[in-house]
């Protein structure tokens, strides 16, 4: 199967939010119900990839296949906590592949274009969060080369 990676541009953009209403349909079925499915659309969801498309401290990649955007990846340059050393970091902040289209390279070629985007920043280590209950995601990411680093614990009251 024959796919494109390329920067997303603004005419993309309903088509990154159309993935990510389902990247947020599948999390809030199988993984957090607390997610609110009409941010991707409201005014906040849309400035957040518009930002993503447009900023130059933020990414904004699609997989494109025979015209039709079946992927994308957002991340942006984010700031280091003071407690740590400065280093220059981003952050893997989502990405989603449709169903249809796993397997074939996809995920892997748009993690590879932001890893590449990163370095073009001086970008040195790279963060990402995926739901406790989601190994697929887990697992590529570790496939990829992340570490398992913190965990953040939730409850409810």
């Amino acid at each position: 199967m024959e796919f494109l990676i390329k920067k997303a541009t603004i005419s993309d953009l309903k088509d990154i939010q159309r993935l990510n209403r389902e990247l947020f349909k599948k999390e809030f079925t199988d993984f957090d119900d607390t997610l609110d499915l009409e941010w991707t659309f409201s005014e906040i969801g849309e400035r957040y990839y518009t930002d993503h498309i447009t900023r130059d401290d933020n990414c904004a990649l699609v997989a494109v296949i025979d015209d039709e955007i079946v992927g994308y990846l957002v991340g942006c340059i984010s700031i280091t906590s003071s407690y740590r050393v400065t280093v220059i970091s981003a952050e893997l902040e989502n990405m989603f592949v449709r169903d249809t289209h796993r397997g074939v390279g996809i995920g892997s070629n748009l993690y590879e274009a932001f890893a590449h985007w990163c370095k073009s920043k001086w970008v040195t280590r790279l963060s990402v969060i995926a739901s406790a209950q989601n190994t697929d995601a887990i697992d590529f990411y570790r496939e990829n080369g992340f570490v398992d680093y913190s965990i953040a614990l939730e409850a409810d009251i």
